[in-house]
Parts: C-alpha cells; sequence; structure tokens
C-alpha cells in the first residue's frame, strides 16, 4: 500500500528538481559568515550556531523588477520563518538545520518568463521539507500571474488541467506499478495510486499553484503543471510535471491571453480532440 497524502508542502502564487539534500552542513558550532567569502548580490548566505542557510537568485533585466521583487519577498519569508524556527541555540547532538533555495529561470516565450523555487530544510530527519514554487510574469504589463488569471472561466478551466494532470500521472504509475510489483500486490497499490493522484490534482487552485508558461523565444505552447513531492505520490517519486498543450485550455484564455499561445491547427485536424 502506497503511503498516504502528507499535506506538508510549501506553495506559492506554482519544474523543479530538490536542491541541496546532499550539502555537507556546516560545523554546529560554526559562528557567523566570514565576512570575506565572497557573496555576489545575486545570493543570500549565512550561518550561525546550529543553522545555516543558501539562497540564490537569478541575474534579470532591471525591466522585470516585479519579478525580482516577488523573488526577494518569498526568499525573505522562508528565511524568517526558517530562523525563527532554527536560528535559536540548538540542544546538544542536534543536527545543523539547513534551509537551502535556488531561483531559476525556467521558461521563457515572448510573452511570459516563468521562474522556479526549488530547494529544502533538512533539519536532520529522514527526509527534508520540500520547497517547491513558481512565478510567471506577463512582460508587457510587469505583472506577475496566478494560473486562474489566464482563464475567463477559472473553474473550467481547472476542470480541463485536472482531467489531463490526472491521465498523466495515472498513466505514468500505472505503468511502473505493472513493472515493479509482483502481480498479486498490483491492485491494492494502483487503487492507493489512484486515490492519491485524484485528490493531489483535484481541480482547486492549490493544487495547480506551481507551474511554467511553457515555450522558447515564441509563442507559448502550453504550460507545465508541477506538483511537489507527497501531492500525488510518494517522496521518492520526487517532484512530478505535468506538459499540458495548450489545445487543452485554449479556447478558455481570455482574449487578452490568447494571442501568447498557439496550438499545432495542423495536428488537430488530423486527430482531433486527441489530448
Amino acid at each position: 500500500m502506497l503511503p498516504r497524502f502528507i499535506a506538508c508542502l510549501v506553495f506559492t502564487c506554482s519544474a523543479g528538481l530538490l536542491a541541496g539534500c546532499d550539502q555537507t552542513p556546516p560545523p554546529a558550532s560554526a559562528g557567523p559568515r566570514d565576512a570575506a567569502t565572497a557573496l555576489t548580490p545575486d545570493e543570500d548566505a549565512g550561518q550561525g550556531n546550529g543553522y545555516a542557510f543558501h539562497i540564490r537568485f537569478p541575474q534579470m533585466p532591471a525591466e522585470w523588477s516585479t519579478l525580482a521583487d516577488a523573488l526577494r519577498a518569498y526568499a525573505t519569508a522562508q528565511k524568517k520563518d526558517f530562523l525563527a524556527a532554527h536560528g535559536e541555540a540548538p540542544a546538544a547532538n542536534t543536527p545543523v538545520a539547513n534551509l537551502d533555495i535556488e531561483f531559476n529561470i525556467a521558461r521563457r516565450t515572448s510573452d511570459f518568463v516563468s521562474v522556479s523555487a526549488n530547494g529544502t530544510v533538512d533539519t536532520g530527519g529522514a527526509h527534508p521539507a520540500p520547497i517547491v514554487a513558481s512565478f510567471n510574469l506577463h512582460i508587457s504589463d510587469g505583472k506577475l500571474i496566478a494560473l486562474s488569471d489566464l482563464f475567463s472561466d477559472a473553474g473550467a478551466a481547472l476542470d480541463a488541467l485536472s482531467r489531463e494532470a490526472r491521465r498523466q500521472l495515472e498513466g505514468r504509475f500505472d505503468a511502473k506499478l505493472h513493472e515493479t510489483l509482483p502481480e498479486k500486490d498490483q491492485a491494492g497499490a494502483l487503487k492507493a495510486m489512484h486515490d492519491w493522484v485524484e485528490r493531489g490534482t483535484e481541480a482547486k487552485a492549490e493544487n495547480f499553484a506551481v507551474f511554467l508558461v511553457d515555450g522558447l523565444d515564441a509563442k507559448a505552447i502550453g504550460l507545465t503543471l508541477i506538483f511537489a513531492p507527497y501531492q500525488v505520490a510518494s517522496y521518492a517519486d520526487g517532484t512530478q510535471q505535468v506538459e499540458v498543450p495548450a489545445k487543452v485550455f485554449y479556447k478558455l484564455l481570455k482574449p487578452e491571453y490568447s494571442d501568447a499561445f498557439q496550438i499545432d491547427t495542423e495536428a488537430e485536424k488530423l486527430a482531433p480532440g486527441v489530448r
């Protein structure tokens, strides 16, 4: 039986991979970071008695200031919570607590830029707590968008994305379970998996808070939906990504965003309704 769903994710207004899991922690007695240590303006790092943190930011042009400010604000909030929990002198033999976050420009289309945030809070337990988030900037007006901002009918869009995400994830995990489990164990594991995926992809905004607008220096071709560990599968299965082509949701886009996406019309003619 697969583990039950554990709602311990860290989300924001969202491929990513976990970062910092294998870093060697500094000694528990380490003092403040040496002033001579070279830090670029694109990172924030420090350490103290029983804790250490390291946050990396991408370099971005000045016109993306709204996006840059959002990344800094998110990092500041994460660091504040981390230090509140772990900044006091630790008990004897307590493992060093580590906060590690890396922001990366994950996608760039002609109209959007998407940044992913991936990281962990590692307190020495069996599994570091994952940090998975995303930030999407509509370049022309300098506004950050949530997924629902793209659609005239957010409920219908969430239903469509939920169905597509569930279809892809169930197919992915079905194949894996059939390959790795004895036949006698498959029925129970498949039911547990389907239940887990259904909960994690229920058509609710919080389940689709982490996403990227797909494309490369041209019109967007779809969305990548990102599900952190525990949301749709076990921690061991890691972060899951589902690429949704624009044809799944194109008719639901707001008019001001429809020109930012393109669909393969020839493929639609050849195979209408295919997902």
